[in-house]
């Protein structure tokens, strides 16, 4: 009888880790659903704030457009403020600087033009190119960021360029009027 107690009680301990393990599996799943479904929701409060920015920056570089006496043009200058200059990649590692090899180009571009910006005869930041790259880049020049998990468009009937994150979350910048818009679904 001792031989059949002992094997009761370890197929009651192999049970009970069995429901253990289930139990920390399902624990486990349930936080990767929640985390795995707040990364949409994270994305559309990066650019909510992101709006803000927007809306700043826009401001600021009508103010400044009327203090200069309304030119073509205005330098942007994000060098003190961007996190990489060209030309200071210092002890970067191998991943590291794969990774940031992407923004090179734009980093340079806009760095050695000194990131002119041109403006409508109302002062509103515009697009050079009539075309969704030409949004990328005023995003860029005006934000000094990279569009990442960020879908970009461009309305050609209204000039009207949208950038849209994975939970559909937009900002539209018409360029004509200057106005900023951010929507959430």
């Amino acid at each position: 009888m001792l031989k059949q107690q002992k094997a009761d009680d370890d197929l009651l301990k192999i049970y009970g880790r069995i429901v253990a393990i289930s139990i920390f599996l399902l624990v486990l799943a349930m936080l990767g659903f929640k985390y795995f479904n707040a990364i949409p929701t994270i994305a559309g409060k990066s650019l909510a704030l992101e709006h803000t920015r927007f809306l700043n920056i826009t401001t600021m570089i009508k103010s400044q457009w009327l203090s200069s006496g309304r030119p073509k043009q205005l330098l942007l200058n994000w060098q003190s403020m961007a996190p990489k200059v060209a030309g200071n990649n210092g002890d970067i590692g191998a991943a590291k600087a794969e990774r940031q090899n992407a923004t090179d180009d734009l980093d340079n571009q806009f760095f050695a033009a000194d990131n002119w910006i041109s403006l409508s005869d109302k002062g509103w930041p515009i697009i050079d190119s009539l075309d969704v790259q030409g949004c990328k880049r005023l995003w860029y020049q005006l934000l000094a960021t990279q569009l990442t998990d960020i879908e970009v468009s461009y309305d050609a009937d209204d000039r009207i360029c949208r950038y849209t994150a994975g939970d559909f979350a937009n900002i539209s910048y018409q360029f004509t009027s200057g106005r900023v818009l951010f929507f959430k679904k």
